[in-house]
Protein backbone atom coordinates (compact mmCIF):
# COMPACT_ATOMS: atom_id res chain seq x y z
CA UNK A 1 0.00 0.00 0.00
CA UNK A 2 2.82 2.40 0.79
CA UNK A 3 4.49 1.63 -2.52
CA UNK A 4 1.22 2.47 -4.37
CA UNK A 5 0.87 5.78 -2.50
CA UNK A 6 4.38 6.85 -3.32
CA UNK A 7 3.89 6.02 -6.98
CA UNK A 8 0.69 8.09 -7.06
CA UNK A 9 2.47 11.05 -5.46
CA UNK A 10 5.26 10.80 -8.02
CA UNK A 11 2.68 10.87 -10.79
CA UNK A 12 1.07 14.04 -9.39
CA UNK A 13 4.44 15.76 -9.11
CA UNK A 14 5.28 14.75 -12.65
CA UNK A 15 2.02 16.19 -13.93
CA UNK A 16 2.59 19.44 -12.03
CA UNK A 17 6.10 19.79 -13.43
CA UNK A 18 4.76 19.00 -16.87
CA UNK A 19 2.12 21.75 -16.56
CA UNK A 20 4.66 24.28 -15.32
CA UNK A 21 6.95 23.39 -18.10
CA UNK A 22 4.16 24.30 -20.55
CA UNK A 23 3.71 27.79 -19.06
CA UNK A 24 5.16 31.08 -20.24
CA UNK A 25 8.57 31.60 -18.62
CA UNK A 26 8.15 35.39 -18.94
CA UNK A 27 4.66 35.53 -17.43
CA UNK A 28 4.77 32.79 -14.78
CA UNK A 29 7.14 34.74 -12.45
CA UNK A 30 4.76 37.73 -12.58
CA UNK A 31 1.85 35.46 -11.65
CA UNK A 32 3.90 33.95 -8.84
CA UNK A 33 4.54 37.40 -7.40
CA UNK A 34 0.82 38.19 -7.63
CA UNK A 35 -0.20 34.93 -5.97
CA UNK A 36 2.22 35.48 -3.12
CA UNK A 37 1.21 39.16 -2.89
CA UNK A 38 4.83 40.10 -3.42
CA UNK A 39 3.90 43.01 -5.63
CA UNK A 40 7.38 44.50 -5.87
CA UNK A 41 8.65 41.21 -7.24
CA UNK A 42 5.69 41.01 -9.65
CA UNK A 43 6.42 44.50 -10.99
CA UNK A 44 10.11 43.71 -11.36
CA UNK A 45 9.29 40.50 -13.25
CA UNK A 46 6.85 42.39 -15.47
CA UNK A 47 9.49 44.98 -16.35
CA UNK A 48 11.95 42.20 -17.10
CA UNK A 49 9.42 40.49 -19.37
CA UNK A 50 8.74 43.75 -21.19
CA UNK A 51 12.46 44.27 -21.80
CA UNK A 52 12.83 40.75 -23.15
CA UNK A 53 9.74 40.86 -25.36
CA UNK A 54 8.64 44.46 -26.09
CA UNK A 55 5.88 43.29 -28.45
CA UNK A 56 4.09 41.20 -25.84
CA UNK A 57 1.00 42.80 -24.27
CA UNK A 58 0.61 40.27 -21.46
CA UNK A 59 3.32 41.64 -19.12
CA UNK A 60 1.63 45.04 -19.39
CA UNK A 61 -1.71 43.45 -18.52
CA UNK A 62 -0.36 41.80 -15.38
CA UNK A 63 1.46 44.96 -14.45
CA UNK A 64 -1.96 46.65 -14.48
CA UNK A 65 -3.33 43.88 -12.27
CA UNK A 66 -0.53 44.54 -9.78
CA UNK A 67 -1.30 48.26 -9.69
CA UNK A 68 -4.98 47.46 -9.19
CA UNK A 69 -4.19 45.22 -6.24
CA UNK A 70 -1.88 47.85 -4.75
CA UNK A 71 -4.61 50.49 -5.09
CA UNK A 72 -7.07 48.35 -3.14
CA UNK A 73 -4.61 48.29 -0.23
CA UNK A 74 -4.93 52.08 0.13
CA UNK A 75 -7.76 53.23 2.39
CA UNK A 76 -7.60 56.85 1.24
CA UNK A 77 -8.97 57.19 -2.31
CA UNK A 78 -6.55 60.02 -3.06
CA UNK A 79 -3.65 57.62 -2.53
CA UNK A 80 -5.14 55.23 -5.07
CA UNK A 81 -5.19 57.76 -7.90
CA UNK A 82 -1.52 57.52 -9.02
CA UNK A 83 -1.77 53.74 -8.94
CA UNK A 84 -4.90 53.81 -11.08
CA UNK A 85 -3.14 56.12 -13.51
CA UNK A 86 -0.36 53.54 -13.90
CA UNK A 87 -2.96 50.78 -14.16
CA UNK A 88 -4.79 52.60 -16.96
CA UNK A 89 -1.53 53.30 -18.79
CA UNK A 90 -0.46 49.65 -18.59
CA UNK A 91 -3.83 48.42 -19.82
CA UNK A 92 -3.79 50.77 -22.78
CA UNK A 93 -0.25 49.61 -23.59
CA UNK A 94 -1.37 45.98 -23.38
CA UNK A 95 -4.36 46.66 -25.62
CA UNK A 96 -2.17 48.35 -28.20
CA UNK A 97 0.13 45.31 -28.29
CA UNK A 98 -2.76 42.87 -28.51
CA UNK A 99 -4.41 44.84 -31.34
CA UNK A 100 -1.46 44.17 -33.64
CA UNK A 101 -0.68 40.63 -32.45
CA UNK A 102 -1.47 37.71 -34.76
CA UNK A 103 -2.74 35.56 -31.89
CA UNK A 104 -3.49 37.70 -28.82
CA UNK A 105 -3.29 35.98 -25.44
CA UNK A 106 -6.47 35.17 -23.52
CA UNK A 107 -5.74 38.12 -21.24
CA UNK A 108 -6.69 40.44 -24.11
CA UNK A 109 -10.32 39.62 -23.33
CA UNK A 110 -9.84 40.54 -19.67
CA UNK A 111 -8.90 44.20 -20.17
CA UNK A 112 -12.42 45.61 -20.50
CA UNK A 113 -13.86 43.56 -17.59
CA UNK A 114 -10.97 44.68 -15.36
CA UNK A 115 -11.60 48.33 -16.28
CA UNK A 116 -15.35 48.06 -15.73
CA UNK A 117 -15.09 46.13 -12.44
CA UNK A 118 -12.63 48.64 -10.99
CA UNK A 119 -14.62 51.60 -12.34
CA UNK A 120 -17.81 50.22 -10.79
CA UNK A 121 -16.11 49.80 -7.41
CA UNK A 122 -14.85 53.40 -7.30
CA UNK A 123 -18.01 54.92 -8.80
CA UNK A 124 -20.28 53.21 -6.28
CA UNK A 125 -17.98 54.15 -3.40
CA UNK A 126 -18.17 57.75 -4.57
CA UNK A 127 -21.96 57.69 -4.47
CA UNK A 128 -21.99 56.17 -0.98
CA UNK A 129 -19.88 59.00 0.47
CA UNK A 130 -22.44 61.49 -0.86
CA UNK A 131 -25.69 59.71 -0.07
CA UNK A 132 -25.37 57.07 2.68
CA UNK A 133 -25.44 58.64 6.14
CA UNK A 134 -23.47 55.91 7.92
CA UNK A 135 -20.71 56.10 5.31
CA UNK A 136 -20.68 59.90 5.30
CA UNK A 137 -20.34 59.95 9.08
CA UNK A 138 -17.24 57.73 8.93
CA UNK A 139 -14.98 60.53 7.61
CA UNK A 140 -14.53 64.25 8.24
CA UNK A 141 -15.14 65.47 4.68
CA UNK A 142 -17.42 62.93 3.00
CA UNK A 143 -18.00 64.95 -0.17
CA UNK A 144 -14.25 65.27 -0.70
CA UNK A 145 -13.96 61.50 -0.35
CA UNK A 146 -16.84 61.10 -2.77
CA UNK A 147 -15.09 63.32 -5.28
CA UNK A 148 -11.83 61.40 -4.85
CA UNK A 149 -13.53 58.06 -5.52
CA UNK A 150 -15.32 59.45 -8.56
CA UNK A 151 -12.07 60.95 -9.85
CA UNK A 152 -10.61 57.46 -9.55
CA UNK A 153 -13.56 56.10 -11.52
CA UNK A 154 -12.89 58.57 -14.34
CA UNK A 155 -9.15 57.86 -14.18
CA UNK A 156 -9.82 54.19 -14.80
CA UNK A 157 -12.63 54.77 -17.29
CA UNK A 158 -12.31 58.27 -18.78
CA UNK A 159 -15.17 57.57 -21.18
CA UNK A 160 -17.74 57.29 -18.41
CA UNK A 161 -20.38 59.94 -19.02
CA UNK A 162 -22.17 58.78 -15.88
CA UNK A 163 -19.21 59.36 -13.56
CA UNK A 164 -18.47 62.82 -14.95
CA UNK A 165 -22.16 63.71 -14.63
CA UNK A 166 -22.29 62.52 -11.02
CA UNK A 167 -19.02 64.18 -10.03
CA UNK A 168 -20.39 67.47 -11.38
CA UNK A 169 -23.32 67.11 -9.00
CA UNK A 170 -21.01 66.36 -6.08
CA UNK A 171 -18.81 69.36 -6.87
CA UNK A 172 -21.98 71.47 -6.85
CA UNK A 173 -22.99 70.00 -3.49
CA UNK A 174 -19.48 70.78 -2.23
CA UNK A 175 -19.85 74.42 -3.37
CA UNK A 176 -17.28 74.10 -6.16
CA UNK A 177 -19.31 75.26 -9.18
CA UNK A 178 -16.29 75.97 -11.41
CA UNK A 179 -15.15 72.34 -11.10
CA UNK A 180 -18.75 71.21 -11.56
CA UNK A 181 -18.78 73.12 -14.85
CA UNK A 182 -15.57 71.40 -15.97
CA UNK A 183 -16.98 67.95 -15.19
CA UNK A 184 -20.35 68.42 -16.87
CA UNK A 185 -18.55 69.90 -19.89
CA UNK A 186 -16.57 66.67 -20.18
CA UNK A 187 -19.79 64.65 -19.89
CA UNK A 188 -21.35 66.73 -22.67
CA UNK A 189 -18.32 66.38 -24.92
CA UNK A 190 -18.26 62.60 -24.48
CA UNK A 191 -21.78 62.33 -25.90
CA UNK A 192 -22.86 62.61 -29.49
CA UNK A 193 -25.87 64.65 -28.36
CA UNK A 194 -26.18 65.76 -24.75
CA UNK A 195 -29.55 66.47 -23.14
CA UNK A 196 -30.92 70.01 -22.92
CA UNK A 197 -30.90 69.67 -19.13
CA UNK A 198 -27.13 69.18 -19.18
CA UNK A 199 -26.61 72.47 -21.00
CA UNK A 200 -28.97 74.03 -18.47
CA UNK A 201 -26.84 72.70 -15.60
CA UNK A 202 -23.64 73.85 -17.28
CA UNK A 203 -25.08 77.34 -17.57
CA UNK A 204 -26.09 77.29 -13.92
CA UNK A 205 -22.64 76.19 -12.78
CA UNK A 206 -21.05 78.98 -14.80
CA UNK A 207 -23.42 81.55 -13.31
CA UNK A 208 -22.64 80.31 -9.80
CA UNK A 209 -18.89 80.57 -10.46
CA UNK A 210 -19.25 84.15 -11.72
CA UNK A 211 -18.65 83.24 -15.38
CA UNK A 212 -21.74 84.65 -17.14
CA UNK A 213 -20.01 84.94 -20.53
CA UNK A 214 -19.21 81.22 -20.50
CA UNK A 215 -22.76 80.52 -19.36
CA UNK A 216 -24.18 82.38 -22.34
CA UNK A 217 -21.86 80.51 -24.72
CA UNK A 218 -22.85 77.14 -23.26
CA UNK A 219 -26.56 77.88 -23.38
CA UNK A 220 -26.32 79.13 -26.96
CA UNK A 221 -24.66 75.82 -27.86
CA UNK A 222 -27.57 73.99 -26.24
CA UNK A 223 -30.10 76.09 -28.14
CA UNK A 224 -28.45 75.15 -31.43
CA UNK A 225 -29.60 71.59 -30.67
CA UNK A 226 -32.81 72.44 -28.80
CA UNK A 227 -34.03 75.74 -30.30
CA UNK A 228 -37.48 75.43 -28.69
CA UNK A 229 -36.28 74.74 -25.14
CA UNK A 230 -38.09 77.29 -23.00
CA UNK A 231 -35.84 76.88 -19.95
CA UNK A 232 -32.71 77.35 -22.07
CA UNK A 233 -34.17 80.47 -23.66
CA UNK A 234 -35.02 81.85 -20.22
CA UNK A 235 -31.51 81.13 -18.96
CA UNK A 236 -29.97 82.72 -22.06
CA UNK A 237 -31.94 85.90 -21.48
CA UNK A 238 -30.84 85.92 -17.85
CA UNK A 239 -27.22 85.57 -18.89
CA UNK A 240 -27.47 88.30 -21.51
CA UNK A 241 -28.93 90.64 -18.92
CA UNK A 242 -26.03 89.81 -16.60
CA UNK A 243 -23.42 90.74 -19.20
CA UNK A 244 -25.30 93.93 -20.09
CA UNK A 245 -26.46 92.79 -23.52
CA UNK A 246 -29.87 94.22 -22.73
CA UNK A 247 -31.19 94.59 -26.28
CA UNK A 248 -30.29 91.01 -27.17
CA UNK A 249 -31.79 89.77 -23.91
CA UNK A 250 -35.05 91.59 -24.59
CA UNK A 251 -35.15 90.12 -28.07
CA UNK A 252 -34.78 86.65 -26.59
CA UNK A 253 -37.55 87.28 -24.05
CA UNK A 254 -39.82 88.69 -26.74
CA UNK A 255 -39.60 85.30 -28.46
CA UNK A 256 -41.00 83.70 -25.33
CA UNK A 257 -43.78 86.25 -24.96
CA UNK A 258 -44.81 85.81 -28.58
CA UNK A 259 -45.27 82.10 -27.93
CA UNK A 260 -47.01 82.60 -24.58
CA UNK A 261 -48.27 86.20 -24.21
CA UNK A 262 -50.34 85.36 -21.14
CA UNK A 263 -47.39 84.13 -19.09
CA UNK A 264 -47.05 86.60 -16.22
CA UNK A 265 -43.67 85.22 -15.25
CA UNK A 266 -42.13 86.21 -18.57
CA UNK A 267 -43.33 89.78 -18.16
CA UNK A 268 -42.05 89.79 -14.58
CA UNK A 269 -38.61 88.57 -15.68
CA UNK A 270 -38.39 91.24 -18.37
CA UNK A 271 -39.62 93.99 -16.08
CA UNK A 272 -37.29 92.99 -13.25
CA UNK A 273 -34.22 92.55 -15.44
CA UNK A 274 -34.79 95.77 -17.36
CA UNK A 275 -35.23 97.67 -14.15
CA UNK A 276 -32.03 96.18 -12.76
CA UNK A 277 -30.34 97.64 -15.80
CA UNK A 278 -31.94 101.00 -15.00
CA UNK A 279 -30.59 100.84 -11.46
CA UNK A 280 -27.12 100.05 -12.79
CA UNK A 281 -27.26 103.09 -15.05
CA UNK A 282 -28.57 105.17 -12.17
CA UNK A 283 -25.55 104.17 -10.09
CA UNK A 284 -23.30 105.34 -12.92
CA UNK A 285 -25.13 108.69 -12.99
CA UNK A 286 -24.65 109.08 -9.25
CA UNK A 287 -20.95 108.26 -9.58
CA UNK A 288 -20.54 110.83 -12.36
CA UNK A 289 -22.30 113.50 -10.30
CA UNK A 290 -20.04 112.76 -7.35
CA UNK A 291 -17.02 113.21 -9.61
CA UNK A 292 -18.37 116.54 -10.83
CA UNK A 293 -18.88 117.67 -7.23
CA UNK A 294 -15.28 116.79 -6.37
CA UNK A 295 -13.95 118.53 -9.47
CA UNK A 296 -15.93 121.71 -8.79
CA UNK A 297 -14.86 121.76 -5.16
CA UNK A 298 -11.20 121.31 -6.08
CA UNK A 299 -11.14 123.66 -9.08
CA UNK A 300 -10.92 120.73 -11.48
CA UNK A 301 -10.83 120.80 -15.24
CA UNK A 302 -13.90 122.27 -16.89
CA UNK A 303 -13.27 119.94 -19.79
CA UNK A 304 -13.62 116.93 -17.46
CA UNK A 305 -16.78 118.40 -15.94
CA UNK A 306 -18.31 118.94 -19.38
CA UNK A 307 -17.44 115.37 -20.40
CA UNK A 308 -19.08 114.01 -17.25
CA UNK A 309 -22.21 116.09 -17.87
CA UNK A 310 -22.41 114.70 -21.38
CA UNK A 311 -22.09 111.19 -19.98
CA UNK A 312 -24.92 111.87 -17.52
CA UNK A 313 -27.15 113.07 -20.34
CA UNK A 314 -26.37 109.94 -22.36
CA UNK A 315 -27.07 107.66 -19.40
CA UNK A 316 -30.33 109.40 -18.53
CA UNK A 317 -31.44 109.23 -22.15
CA UNK A 318 -30.84 105.46 -22.05
CA UNK A 319 -32.59 105.10 -18.69
CA UNK A 320 -35.92 106.64 -19.60
CA UNK A 321 -37.11 104.17 -22.28
CA UNK A 322 -35.85 101.29 -20.16
CA UNK A 323 -37.77 102.58 -17.15
CA UNK A 324 -40.91 102.86 -19.27
CA UNK A 325 -40.43 99.31 -20.57
CA UNK A 326 -39.88 97.94 -17.08
CA UNK A 327 -42.98 99.70 -15.76
CA UNK A 328 -45.08 98.42 -18.66
CA UNK A 329 -43.93 94.82 -18.27
CA UNK A 330 -44.39 94.80 -14.51
CA UNK A 331 -47.88 96.25 -14.73
CA UNK A 332 -48.72 93.62 -17.35
CA UNK A 333 -47.39 90.90 -15.05
CA UNK A 334 -49.50 92.24 -12.17
CA UNK A 335 -52.60 92.26 -14.35
CA UNK A 336 -52.02 88.72 -15.61
CA UNK A 337 -51.30 87.29 -12.14
CA UNK A 338 -51.99 89.30 -9.00
CA UNK A 339 -50.64 86.64 -6.64
CA UNK A 340 -46.89 87.15 -7.08
CA UNK A 341 -45.53 89.39 -4.28
CA UNK A 342 -42.26 90.20 -6.03
CA UNK A 343 -44.13 91.81 -8.92
CA UNK A 344 -45.72 94.36 -6.61
CA UNK A 345 -42.56 94.84 -4.58
CA UNK A 346 -40.57 95.65 -7.72
CA UNK A 347 -43.23 98.13 -8.82
CA UNK A 348 -43.00 99.70 -5.37
CA UNK A 349 -39.24 100.08 -5.77
CA UNK A 350 -39.66 101.59 -9.23
CA UNK A 351 -42.14 104.23 -8.08
CA UNK A 352 -40.21 104.97 -4.90
CA UNK A 353 -37.10 105.66 -6.99
CA UNK A 354 -39.16 107.85 -9.31
CA UNK A 355 -40.31 109.75 -6.26
CA UNK A 356 -36.75 110.18 -4.96
CA UNK A 357 -35.61 111.52 -8.34
CA UNK A 358 -38.42 114.08 -8.37
CA UNK A 359 -37.63 115.17 -4.82
CA UNK A 360 -34.01 115.72 -5.95
CA UNK A 361 -35.24 117.93 -8.76
CA UNK A 362 -37.39 119.85 -6.29
CA UNK A 363 -34.41 120.42 -4.04
CA UNK A 364 -32.17 121.56 -6.87
CA UNK A 365 -34.45 124.13 -8.49
CA UNK A 366 -34.66 127.80 -7.54
CA UNK A 367 -38.05 128.24 -9.22
CA UNK A 368 -40.78 128.02 -6.56
CA UNK A 369 -43.52 127.01 -8.99
CA UNK A 370 -41.32 124.32 -10.45
CA UNK A 371 -40.39 123.14 -6.95
CA UNK A 372 -44.07 122.85 -6.02
CA UNK A 373 -44.76 120.88 -9.21
CA UNK A 374 -41.90 118.46 -8.53
CA UNK A 375 -43.05 118.03 -4.93
CA UNK A 376 -46.58 117.12 -6.03
CA UNK A 377 -45.31 114.67 -8.61
CA UNK A 378 -42.91 113.12 -6.11
CA UNK A 379 -45.70 112.50 -3.60
CA UNK A 380 -47.90 110.99 -6.28
CA UNK A 381 -45.15 108.54 -7.17
CA UNK A 382 -44.58 107.79 -3.47
CA UNK A 383 -48.30 107.06 -3.07
CA UNK A 384 -48.14 104.58 -5.98
CA UNK A 385 -45.12 102.95 -4.34
CA UNK A 386 -47.06 102.68 -1.08
CA UNK A 387 -49.99 100.96 -2.78
CA UNK A 388 -47.78 98.37 -4.44
CA UNK A 389 -45.76 97.73 -1.28
CA UNK A 390 -49.02 97.22 0.60
CA UNK A 391 -50.12 94.64 -1.96
CA UNK A 392 -46.80 92.83 -1.67
CA UNK A 393 -47.08 92.80 2.14
CA UNK A 394 -50.64 91.55 1.89
CA UNK A 395 -49.52 88.59 -0.25
CA UNK A 396 -46.47 87.87 1.91
CA UNK A 397 -47.10 89.34 5.38
CA UNK A 398 -44.07 87.63 6.93
CA UNK A 399 -41.60 89.38 4.64
CA UNK A 400 -40.02 92.03 6.86
CA UNK A 401 -38.35 93.82 3.93
CA UNK A 402 -41.78 94.72 2.55
CA UNK A 403 -42.78 96.23 5.89
CA UNK A 404 -39.46 98.04 6.07
CA UNK A 405 -40.20 99.64 2.69
CA UNK A 406 -43.68 100.57 3.85
CA UNK A 407 -42.27 102.15 7.01
CA UNK A 408 -40.06 104.43 4.91
CA UNK A 409 -42.89 105.37 2.55
CA UNK A 410 -45.35 105.99 5.39
CA UNK A 411 -42.75 108.18 7.07
CA UNK A 412 -42.16 110.11 3.86
CA UNK A 413 -45.88 110.72 3.47
CA UNK A 414 -46.22 111.68 7.15
CA UNK A 415 -48.52 108.75 7.94
CA UNK A 416 -47.35 108.28 11.51
CA UNK A 417 -49.72 105.59 12.79
CA UNK A 418 -49.17 103.45 9.72
CA UNK A 419 -45.42 103.99 9.98
CA UNK A 420 -45.42 102.83 13.59
CA UNK A 421 -47.36 99.68 12.75
CA UNK A 422 -45.08 98.91 9.79
CA UNK A 423 -42.04 99.42 12.00
CA UNK A 424 -43.31 96.77 14.42
CA UNK A 425 -43.98 94.26 11.64
CA UNK A 426 -40.56 94.96 10.18
CA UNK A 427 -39.04 93.99 13.52
CA UNK A 428 -37.28 97.33 13.83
Amino acid sequence: MKKYSLSLFALVVALFVSNCGGGDPLIDPIKAGLNSQNYEQALAMADTAIMKDPTNGTPHYYKAVVYNNLAKLEANPNDRTPLYEKMRSSLMEARAKYDVAESPAAEANEITPLILDTWELEHNEGIKYATVDSVMESVDAPLSWSIAHLNNATTINPDSVLSFDVIAQIYYMNQEPAKAAESITTAINLQETAAASEYDRLGSYYFLSQQPENAVTAIEEGLEIYPDSVFLIEKLADGLFQIDQTDKALSVMDRLIQNDPGNARYHLVIGTRVYQRVLSLSDQVTEARDQIFDLERNDGSQEEIDALNERIETLEAEMQPLTDRAESELLEAAELDDTIPSTFNTLGILYQNNSAALFDKRNNTVDNDEAEMFDTQAREEATKAMQFYEKAAELDPDNTSYWNSLFRIYTLLDMREEAEEAMKKAGM
